[in-house]
């Protein structure tokens, strides 16, 4: 719903909102974001009266797509119900034409939508796109016939008998993120297995002391030569096996 303000000081910078969307803007759509669709008649009548006086400051709805009249209000919600969307954008595209209509308000409660590409294309047929974004606060989108469009936000400044607007900034939604923890410290491969990876300091002391084969034969005098000392088991033949092959 929309809120009514109270705060005096700033209706002295309000401005009407119908001199904003309504002046030479046949096709008004609301995108209705609140649930405020109860009040559709109430609030179009408010914007009307304020544009064109008391005694045509209302509008008849429309039921049948074959309504012409000044000021109607189609509620999606409804005309979703019983008609193709085919027919629907053909009523808007024959009003727009139509001399006798001067305002089609084109309701549609979001929460009730059907069909979720009705309202981008909605908003394209539509000279002036009002987005009600929360009980304080609307956008508004108005095509004007040089071809200029104008995007602005508004806190809504409503009273019991006049609805007025003041420009502002969008604010985005900032979402709190918690501090980061602390870096967990260093796994320890050593504790990931069941068995002993880690060596003790004498341990580690016999292992440096130790010289490996290929570490003694890069010492001796005769470079790569392979130095062999057989043990007592060995078996060895001094005989040439290659003898019988007369080489």
């Amino acid at each position: 719903m929309i809120r009514i303000h109270q705060k005096t000081k700033e209706l002295k910078n309000a401005t009407r909102f119908s001199n904003l969307a309504l002046p030479q803007q046949k096709i008004v759509v609301i995108s209705d974001k609140i649930g405020a669709e109860p009040r559709a008649y109430r609030l179009i009548a408010k914007w009307l009266t304020e544009q064109h006086g008391e005694q045509q400051g209302f509008s008849i709805g429309v039921n049948q797509l074959n309504e012409s009249a000044p000021f109607m209000t189609m509620h999606i919600s409804k005309i979703e119900r019983h008609f193709q969307l085919k027919q629907v954008f053909q009523f808007i595209a024959v009003c727009r034409k139509n001399p006798k209509v001067v305002h089609l308000f084109v309701w549609v409660a979001e929460s009730k939508l059907k069909q979720p590409f009705l309202l981008p294309y909605l908003e394209h047929m539509s000279d002036t796109m009002v987005t009600l974004e929360d009980s304080e606060h609307l956008a508004l989108v108005v095509k004007k016939p040089s071809g200029a469009v104008t995007n602005k936000y508004y806190e809504v400044c409503a009273s019991s008998s006049e609805f007025n607007v003041i420009e502002t900034k969008r604010v985005a939604n900032v979402k709190h993120v918690q501090a980061t923890a602390e870096p967990a410290p260093p796994i320890n491969p050593a504790t990931l297995g069941t068995f002993k990876i880690d060596l003790k300091e004498t341990e580690q002391q016999a292992k440096n002391a130790l010289t490996l084969p290929f570490e003694f034969f890069k010492t001796t005098p005769d470079g790569g030569k392979i130095l062999y000392h057989p043990d007592a088991a060995d078996d060895l033949d001094e005989e040439d096996p290659d003898d019988d092959l007369l080489i």
